[in-house]
């Protein structure tokens, strides 16, 4: 399977509930988590705007969210993870933040990438995320045998390895838009281009981190550790997208509240809906293709604005107070 052996552990208490109870109850977590982490960063940053705040980031992202949802995947519990570890970021609830990573990590291992990002842009957050590491790698060894768990973990690596190697032309990601026009990128190509846009977004990461102060600067690295996920996964599916919808909402209300930044709100209001809804509205003339393309592109777009805005701005007029004209 493409996850870690401690998700199998994880995922044991749902499943040993009677049907459809433990299906119920694991969607019901995942969303919980969703929730919750956004309503964390709104009560935090919006201040008696948060339930404004809350009630129109929830609408903008619910579209791209329930696919996961309704299929139970674990993108979904995963999506939650990262945006709580992101709002503790912002409270300086370093431990905290990074055992959310470190279940981030166990529900899907996707979850190393924002390990990998976070101490580009919080160093404090160093021997935390170590640690957090650490604890996740030894989890599965409470429950089993050494032999046993060593062998779950090569079979899990032996696995990434084929799944590195994809070519089926049902990934939304930058290789599946590539795949869409007729092109296909050689193995060693695509292993080059992530690692290479890997050393980009830790570069992002960290100067871009220096720029701003909270709350801006958690949001900056929450949107570039999904976007990359988003962008480099191989096996990144449409609705592997609950991961970066929150971000995109976040952005939005972001932008929204000033009047100086309120046409790259309305951008951003733009990207989320399209996201969300195009690849449904057009899958019977089009099948899942529209997904495959669109997302990628769009996100490509955001990122592209988010980066370019991010480094246009003095500081100044970056260190805007969010409690200030919410629409």
């Amino acid at each position: 399977m493409n996850y870690l052996p401690q998700f199998a552990v994880l995922f044991s208490p749902f499943k040993m509930l009677p049907s459809p109870v433990g299906d119920l109850l694991w969607r019901a977590v995942a969303t919980g988590l969703l929730a919750y982490g956004t309503w964390r960063v709104a009560r935090s940053h919006f201040g008696d705007k948060a339930d404004s705040a809350f009630m129109w980031g929830s609408i903008l992202v619910l579209p791209i969210c329930l696919g996961a949802i309704r299929n139970g995947q674990a993108n979904a519990m995963f999506g939650g993870l990262t945006l709580c570890a992101a709002a503790c970021l912002s409270r300086q609830q370093w431990w905290r933040s990074a055992a959310c990573m470190g279940l981030a990590l166990m529900v899907k291992p996707l979850g190393i990438v924002l390990m990998l990002l976070v101490p580009a842009a919080y160093p404090v957050m160093l021997c935390p995320i170590l640690v957090s590491l650490a604890g996740s790698l030894a989890f599965p060894f409470l429950f089993a045998a050494p032999p046993y768990v060593l062998a779950q973990y090569h079979s899990f690596f032996e696995n990434l390895r084929h799944c590195a190697a994809v070519t089926e032309n049902r990934f939304a990601d930058i290789s599946g838009v590539i795949r869409a026009v007729g092109g296909e990128l050689p193995e060693k190509a695509s292993k080059l281009l992530r690692a290479g846009a890997g050393v980009m977004f830790l570069g992002l990461c960290f100067f871009g981190g220096r720029r701003v102060r909270e709350p801006m600067r958690f949001l900056w690295l929450y949107a570039l550790a999904t976007g990359y996920l988003m962008l480099f996964n191989p096996m990144n599916e449409y609705n592997s997208y609950v991961i970066f919808a929150p971000a995109l909402g976040l952005w939005a209300i972001w932008f929204l509240k000033d009047t100086r930044t309120r046409h790259l709100g309305w951008i951003a209001t733009g990207v989320t809906i399209s996201m969300g809804i195009l690849p449904t509205l057009l899958r019977p003339l089009y099948g899942n293709s529209v997904g495959i393309v669109w997302c990628p592109l769009i996100t490509v777009v955001f990122l592209g604005m988010l980066v370019a805005w991010i480094f246009r701005q003095s500081a100044s007029n970056r260190e805007l107070a969010f409690t200030k004209n919410l629409p």
